[in-house]
């Protein structure tokens, strides 16, 4: 369900402003977010409410607020896609209160002339819901947040990143739906991708939350976050929606994630509230006017390593590109030893998502490494990618073989290809055929990958397989099946 503010009080404001009528959700919990901190806080003054114009002229802020927002300019506000994706700017207004209280004298009320909505917002699955909206005119004096890049969201958004929310929305679990005029505060952890996207579960202080799927969860756009404050659940509820999941501290602080959307029960241990992901969107917010301090470099992602082979004095180590962000011109590998001396090599980075492969070499045989890979756009260089640890090992490539010929005579010749000790000579390379309640049958394989079985069965059908050997050990290849004439 999306977390706009709701049926009842603001029914009539779905309506007017032409928005979703609001979903229902969740038992009377306090205090407040549901189970958050009384505000206002001097620390959330770029938190601002989206109003309905008419209803606001009408009754007042407190009556007409549907939507929350962040202050990212004096004349940019970023929120929900699904918070205005169906009105016209026209129709909005945006407040900003220094007492945090919808309903006070302290309120500055702007109305909006533009709305700019991500283009790949999906109102089905919530992917890309984001949005910013620009001002008729300026909300000077009021702090502002900077959004965080691809880079500082790797910290930030690690799992069990400590990370705020703040909002105007529903104070207890469901439905009907009680709000006071003064915004809450809610103390969070985000959550693994693995329990937000991969359906595991995760525990946050001895409270065990049931974990989001793929058919749920985008992780490469979304992330989710829940807290849990004197054995009491932390949510952000209906009411909340676009407002600002925040991640850092001090000068560091940084607009994560904007409440997106949740189970129809807030505060509970069947789903954690799931926010629009803002390291996804640099490009997109750029492009709406949405200024960023330090400006954002170009800084791609971090690669995968996908795959690693090794020899007694080698590895080659094969890299994907993330899923998202800036295409990379190309990678670096490192392969650290025990004692810290790092040796690499570099790759050039093939269109996405094709991955490529470097080989480092001059290693040593049974010593164990931690290989990590960089991607680089522009010089730039991305966050490290998970470490492995490989240890040279030389075993033999896997042998394939690529032609089979079954000749009268209980003969069938064999080309193989792939014939490779990896740095280590081979012991032995044959080909085995083998039949139950029947001789084996072995081959050698000569120059050009040729091998010649014979004494085979007539009729009989044969399983046969390359095996090459070296020093470390043997690697065969794929079976195949080949009836003796």
């Amino acid at each position: 369900m999306h977390r706009l503010a709701p049926a009842g009080v603001l029914m009539a404001v779905a309506l007017l402003a032409g928005l979703p009528a609001p979903a229902q959700a969740a038992p009377d919990v306090s205090p407040r977010v549901v189970n958050g901190e009384p505000g206002p806080s001097e620390e959330f003054g770029f938190l601002v409410a989206l109003g309905d114009r008419s209803r606001y002229q009408a009754l007042g802020m407190d009556r007409a607020q549907f939507c929350g927002g962040t202050l990212v300019s004096t004349t940019r506000v970023i929120t929900a896609a699904h918070c205005v994706s169906d009105s016209a700017a026209r129709d909005l207004v945006v407040g900003s209160f220094s007492d945090g209280d919808l309903s006070s004298e302290s309120g500055r009320v702007v109305e909006v002339s533009a709305i700019k909505v991500n283009p790949r917002y999906s109102a089905a699955t919530q992917a890309n819901d984001i949005a910013v909206l620009t001002l008729k005119e300026p909300l000077l004096g009021v702090p502002t947040l900077t959004p965080a890049t691809a880079e500082e969201a790797v910290t930030l958004t690690a799992p069990r990143a400590p990370a705020t929310v703040a909002g105007w929305g529903a104070i207890n679990q469901r439905a009907p739906w009680r709000f006071t005029s003064v915004y809450r505060i809610g103390q969070l952890v985000v959550f693994p991708t693995n329990s937000c996207g991969g359906g595991d579960s995760f525990t946050i202080d001895g409270v065990t939350f049931r974990g989001y799927g793929p058919d749920s969860v985008d992780a490469r756009v979304m992330l989710c976050a829940e807290g849990v404050r004197s054995d009491e659940i932390v949510d952000s509820c209906v009411g909340d929606s676009g407002g600002p999941l925040v991640g850092g501290l001090g000068a560091e602080r940084r607009l994560i994630g904007l409440v997106s959307w949740g189970l129809d029960q807030c505060a509970t241990r069947q789903g954690a509230g799931v926010y629009a992901r803002i390291s996804a969107f640099t490009r997109f917010l750029m492009d709406a006017g949405v200024p960023f301090a330090p400006e954002p470099t170009d800084t791609p992602l971090a690669p995968r390593i996908t795959d690693v082979t090794t020899t007694s004095t080698s590895m080659t180590i094969t890299v994907a590109p993330a899923n998202g962000g800036l295409q990379p011109d190309e990678y670096s590998i490192s392969a650290r030893d025990p004692g810290g001396r790092i040796t690499s090599c570099s790759a050039e980075a093939p269109p996405r998502p094709a991955t490529t492969q470097c080989t480092i070499s001059e290693l040593t045989a049974g010593t164990p490494y931690a290989v990590s890979a960089i991607a680089i756009a522009g010089g730039n260089p991305s966050a490290p990618s998970d470490e492995r640890v490989v240890t040279p090992a030389g075993l033999p490539a896997k042998p394939r073989i690529v032609t089979t010929e079954v000749e009268r005579g209980g003969y069938a010749g064999f080309v193989v290809s792939n014939i490779s000790g990896n740095g280590s000579p081979l012991i032995r390379k044959r080909v085995q055929c083998s039949a139950s309640a029947h001789r084996t049958r072995y081959a050698p394989i000569v120059s050009n990958g040729l091998a010649l079985v014979s004494g085979l069965r007539r009729g009989t059908t044969y399983t046969c397989v390359a095996i090459v050997t070296n020093e470390y050990g043997s690697k065969q290849s794929e079976q195949v099946r080949v009836k003796a004439r």
